[in-house]
């Protein structure tokens, strides 16, 4: 039994106004929805959610008004979004679902509250995980405390689990 309810390749208009909601809120996903191949869309059977396969690699998740990145779309497509990095004691904390504290926060780039951003660890600066900014650059310089990014995906969650057939 499949995982999804449907799986199929979008128009041009509908890739159009694809373009038009990201372009807003992830214009680096949406240059990536214009010169892309195929472009298909997914429903999850028992969701609400769709998933966006950009020439056949999952890319995107879009849940009502809000559209991130999977982390395929940062490995295998090089979609580059702001980065959040993290000391190593933040990663398993994180790779369990927790949001990223901002004691845990070793570097940022710049972003606005809302934006969605990527967590990698200062380690080997790889992306482990996706996230929506509670807080704009500006306010974390001054931070001492608090949650700082709420984490939307995950290496080993369950969206992780289905698209790399991990167990």
């Amino acid at each position: 039994m499949s995982v999804f309810a449907s799986r199929y390749a979008i128009s041009k208009s509908e890739r159009r106004k694809l373009v038009e909601r990201l372009s807003a809120s992830l214009p680096p996903a949406a240059e990536l929805i214009e010169k892309a191949g195929l472009v298909e869309v997914a429903r999850l059977r028992g969701t609400e959610s769709e998933l966006v396969f950009v020439d056949s690699v999952a890319a995107l998740v879009l849940e009502k008004e809000l559209a991130y990145p999977t982390l395929l779309a940062a490995h295998r497509l090089g979609l580059e979004l702001p980065r959040v990095t993290v000391d190593m004691g933040a990663v398993p904390h994180i790779l369990n679902g927790a949001d990223v504290m901002v004691p845990g926060i070793v570097a940022f780039g710049e972003f606005e509250a809302g934006s969605v951003v990527y967590v990698d660890d200062v380690e080997k600066r790889r992306v482990f995980a996706v996230g929506l900014a509670l807080t704009g650059s500006d306010e974390l310089r001054n931070a001492k405390r608090g949650k700082a990014v709420r984490t939307l995906h995950y290496a080993g969650d369950k969206l992780w689990k289905l698209l790399t057939g991990a167990r």
